[in-house]
């Protein structure tokens, strides 16, 4: 009889251990669903981005200048340095927006 007991005891006991990392894989799976919607939502937001800022070579509105000049501005990469910087211009305006991140500015 305490066989049986001991038994029953040791299926219920490792019943409720899987139970309780089952729901701990649960937890898990439904954490990483939500972050990887929230990347997917962010890689939507950036392609539509993309179009918009394909208009940023700047090294194409410099056709009034002289060869030389228009060639080093695109050797030292003038026109993917202004576009970060009118990004990075753009990301500090958006945070802006958020209430708690104004950050010293």
């Amino acid at each position: 009889m305490l066989d049986w007991l001991a038994n029953t005891w040791n299926e219920a006991k490792q019943f409720f251990y899987s139970l309780v990392l089952t729901v701990q894989e649960i937890y898990k799976d439904m954490f990483i669903w939500v972050f990887e919607s929230f990347m997917d939502i962010s890689l939507l937001a950036i392609s539509g981005l993309d179009s918009f800022f394909s208009g940023l070579d700047v090294a194409s509105y410099f056709n009034s200048l002289p060869p030389e000049v228009s060639y080093y501005a695109s050797a030292i990469g003038l026109s993917q340095a202004m576009g970060m910087v009118i990004i990075a211009i753009t990301v500090r305006m958006i945070l802006q927006l958020i209430p708690f991140v104004r950050l010293g500015s």
